[in-house]
């Protein structure tokens, strides 16, 4: 199965990888969710370990120095940029994702998290529960690697 979903829709990793980073930031840029301070941790560090053991099974990520461009404030003052570029990646995933004829259950779940991250994007993009602190919530019951967003 990893085979053939890594041929047949490596396109959908990336949008989701691309995906991601975008909502992360809208989040902390919104205040809902907070970097850790620690003297002997770095954000780049955490970003190499948490995005190393997808470089096996994918084709190489956003580079860490493209992440920090990214998450620029000055570039990208509002979260709405953001949200709506989490939604066209989420969107694009969706796309792949339905081009497949016969969809086992790894692809149906990749679907439906594509799914509903669009909508919850979307929704914030809106400004559904724009003056919420709560931080957002990462479901990995459905697929274990992509969560699916939740608000609280």
């Amino acid at each position: 199965m990893l085979k053939k979903l890594k041929t047949s829709s490596s396109a959908h990793v990336y949008s989701e990888l691309g995906a991601y980073p975008k909502a992360l930031v809208a989040f902390k840029l919104q205040g809902k969710i907070r970097q850790p301070a620690c003297a002997f941790d770095s954000e780049s560090v955490r970003y190499k370990h948490r995005f190393a053991p997808l470089a096996v099974l994918t084709p190489p990520q956003v580079h860490y120095h493209e992440f920090c461009e990214m998450t620029q404030p000055l570039k990208y003052e509002n979260p709405v940029i953001l949200y709506l570029g989490g939604c066209k990646h989420f969107q694009q995933a969706r796309t792949v994702l339905e081009t497949i004829t016969t969809p086992d259950q790894e692809v149906t779940d990749l679907l439906k998290v594509a799914k509903t991250n669009f909508v919850v994007l979307k929704l914030l993009a809106g400004g559904h529960k724009r003056d919420s602190t709560a931080p957002p919530e990462f479901d990995f019951s459905v697929h274990r690697h992509f969560p699916i967003i939740k608000l609280v």
